[in-house]
């Protein structure tokens, strides 16, 4: 009977939970149509909806299209009983609906149109004659349509890999029942936990109730009234707040912010408002946090101050100029085990050093704002038994440490403000939140974090283009896009159905991007859009967390951007050749031009060489004396010359004196000697010789008396007749009538000096 009982119970509590939590997937969702005929877990733990014909994959958070060629699947030989399934491998999945048959390819995420051609085994040739392979519920499941109303429009169910039902109906899309229940419990009227999270319970246990009456004390059941009937400078009894401060004494305000320090056993209540005149300036005292013996945080609904309980003094902290950026109205604050101040305001929760608040010392950093909050007015903290701090926000409520979690309706949290200051924690750790007088949420925080290792992350959705023209999910895990289209799009999940809120996601682009980037875990998914990316290779890499956990391994994708036509290796191996046939053709025309200038320069040499060689030819047959540096060209032809001339003066009387030995006595062979002469002079060395002595001759007869017989002896002719027609022949006249001439000229050049 007790097992009866038990086994009742639980039915009852599932068919609960089943009327109480799901979700409800709708066209809205990205469902085409509402009409779910079939419902199909691929490997990867998304789900293939068929909906009347027209296909989807779930994401995450709802469901994307899924493309598929309706005219090239094939007719089924007969008609169909209804909706089939059937697995071929672990990889392609065969369906069928009442007319047609399809293939899906679970590793591509893509239909394929090539069933004719497929091996047909016994199985699935019954399958092809439209034998029905259908997901029948059980009685649990039975029993969880029955709990939603749908056993008159039910279509399909389906029970996932994490324990879930998806419950596929005719005509109004998709029910989502989790696999296990929210772990919130409500309070309703008449609780007692909601009285005490509504109240103050000081160290010693005793519950603290500010009442319109007076201060209401409860000591294990016993209840004592404080007012102004037995409390000794009580100003009024309608009191707001009370605060057990680290001295021992109670900070009490009343409704009137009369700030002061209650003394129960005493029965006295002294006042400190009218000894600090400035507390006067603020509109309503909130509550108290004690920092230390001597400090404490007292805020109001306009401002912080920090109370100094030994001096009756105040001051006003450096932090709330950074907080008033925000916020003016403080609702409620908690001091955490690590020393850290938590202030929920009306626009955001802030955390600092309560140590460097008090002592005046400048704190390592300013008051931090906390992100990723699902609601950021914050009406009250608390502490979990493992010191993390949970807050009751205007929308619900929120775990703040380690890491934010925003509890949704997935948890059992309703979208509903939290009364303020109205939280506490029980000594068997649970935890409770008042929504009103009335009521209450409590949970115990171990319960909400049963997963400790993130589920794998999966790519559901991959897109190129702008509007996310066309789908690349079946060439994961490597991409490979034009220049063009490097408008991408990656969207990625765990899949997690029954609680997508405890999952955060963060994604990065290596190498364009170090640092990670983080989503927002309210989706149940993630997406990354990256925009005109440059060409070359990419790493895109996604992670998972869960609130209780790090993070797990990274889902990958390797990314390539194609580059343009002209900046492929080709179009770079045109480019070198090109380059380097223009490089050729320009040194070609270099070379070209600077052989032609080279021609050019060397035609003027050798014209100007000949020139100089006519003007020194034309030198040495005029002019009498034989002067090297006339006849020659350069310095090499000039001591050449002067060479010849010193040798042949040297012999100038010895008519034996032949070229042989002129060749020897400059170092030269005959025929050298008669090349260069030939080169210098256009003559012969014997010509050059006979000249040599002409013109010596003709010297002589210019300037001395000697006879002519005498001086052929001396330029070395042996007979005076021989030299006679030899200078004939040289200069046109006779030695005789050349002496004549010479002195005849010489006479009218240097006239008499007895004239002059």
């Amino acid at each position: 009977m007790r097992r009866l009982l038990a086994t009742l119970a639980t039915t009852l509590l599932a068919a609960h939970l089943c009327l109480a939590v799901h979700r409800h997937w709708t066209v809205s969702d990205g469902l085409p149509t509402g009409e779910v005929w079939q419902i199909v877990e691929l490997p990867t733990g998304q789900m293939l909806v068929n909906c009347e014909g027209v296909f989807c994959i779930s994401n995450g958070a709802g469901f994307d299209l899924l493309p598929c060629d309706y005219d090239r699947t094939c007719p089924l030989r007969i008609y169909a009983k209804g909706y089939g399934r059937l697995w071929q491998g672990d990889s392609l999945l065969w369906l069928h609906d009442f007319y047609r048959l399809y293939l899906f390819d679970a590793r591509r995420r893509a239909f394929r149109y090539d069933a004719d051609s497929m091996p047909h085994d016994s199985t699935l040739s019954l399958f092809l004659r439209g034998e029905v392979l259908r997901d029948v519920p059980d009685a649990r499941q039975w029993r969880c349509i029955d709990s939603l109303g749908l056993s008159g429009n039910y279509g399909t169910v389906v029970q996932d890999r994490q324990g879930g039902l998806w419950i596929g109906t005719r005509t109004d899309g998709i029910y989502y029942v989790p696999p296990r229940p929210p772990a919130m419990r409500e309070l309703t009227s008449g609780d007692w936990m909601i009285g005490v999270a509504r109240s103050y319970t000081d160290p010693q246990g005793r519950v603290w109730r500010c009442r319109t009456n007076g201060v209401e004390m409860e000591d294990e059941g016993t209840f004592t009234l404080y007012n102004k009937s037995n409390i000794e400078g009580l100003p009024y009894d309608n009191t707001t707040f009370i605060c057990q401060l680290l001295d021992g004494r109670y900070l009490l305000c009343d409704s009137l912010a009369t700030l002061g320090y209650f003394l129960p056993e005493a029965g006295e209540f002294v006042n400190i408002s009218d000894k600090v005149t400035a507390l006067r300036t603020f509109r309503r005292f909130v509550g108290a946090c004690p920092i230390n013996r001597r400090w404490t945080a007292v805020y109001a609904q306009n401002g912080l101050i920090l109370l100094d309980t030994q001096a009756d003094t105040i001051a006003v902290p450096a932090a709330a100029g950074a907080i008033w950026r925000y916020a003016t109205k403080y609702n409620c604050m908690l001091l955490d085990r690590d020393g850290l101040l938590w202030v929920g305001t009306q626009n955001g929760l802030f955390c600092m050093e309560a140590n460097a608040l008090v002592d005046g010392r400048r704190p390592a950093q300013m008051p931090q704002r906390i992100v990723g909050l699902a609601n950021n007015c914050i009406r009250s903290l608390v502490l979990d038994q493992r010191g993390n701090v949970w807050a009751g926000t205007s929308s619900g409520i929120s775990r703040i440490t380690p890491s934010v979690l925003n509890l949704s309706a997935d948890d059992g949290v309703p979208t509903q403000a939290m009364m303020e200051r109205a939280a506490c924690a029980t000594k068997d750790g649970w935890l409770v939140f008042a929504m009103s007088a009335n009521r209450a949420l409590t949970f115990h925080p171990d319960s909400l974090l049963l997963d400790s290792e993130p589920r794998p992350v999966v790519i559901t959705g991959c897109w190129e283009g702008p509007e996310r023209e066309h789908s690349l999910l079946q060439e994961l895990p490597r991409l490979s896009l034009a220049h063009d289209l490097n408008y991408l799009t990656l969207q990625f999940s765990t899949l997690d159905y029954a609680t997508p809120s405890h999952t955060n996601y963060r994604y990065r682009l290596l190498p364009l991007q170090e640092q990670w980037h983080t989503c927002d875990a309210q989706q149940g998914m993630g997406t990354a859009a990256y925009t005109t990316l440059p060409h070359g290779s990419y790493r895109f890499e996604a992670e998972a967390s869960l609130a209780a956990g790090g993070w797990g391994d990274a889902t990958c994708v390797e990314i390539r951007i194609l580059p343009p036509w002209w900046l492929r290796w080709w179009a770079k191996l045109l480019y070198v050749l090109l380059g380097a046939a223009g490089i050729a053709a320009l040194l070609r025309w270099y070379l070209v031009r600077r052989r032609r200038q080279l021609e050019r320069d060397n035609e003027a040499r050798v014209n100007h060489l000949f020139e100089l060689r006519q003007e020194a030819r034309h030198q040495f047959a005029l002019s009498a004396n034989v002067e090297p540096d006339k006849i020659a060209t350069n310095s090499a032809e000039e001591q050449l010359v002067a060479k010849l001339l010193e040798a042949i003066g040297q012999n100038m009387d010895n008519c034996d004196y032949t070229v042989e030995q002129l060749a020897g006595d400059v170092g030269m062979s005959r025929a050298n000697l008669y090349k260069k002469m030939q080169q210098l002079l256009g003559i012969t060395p014997n010509d050059f010789l006979r000249n040599v002595r002409l013109k010596h001759a003709a010297q002589l007869l210019a300037e001395t008396a000697e006879p002519v017989n005498q001086i052929s002896l001396m330029v070395g002719f042996q007979t005076s007749r021989y030299f006679s027609h030899c200078f004939r022949q040289m200069f046109g006249v006779t030695p005789t009538e050349y002496r004549t001439g010479a002195r005849a000229a010489a006479s009218t050049t240097d006239p008499d000096p007895a004239h002059g």
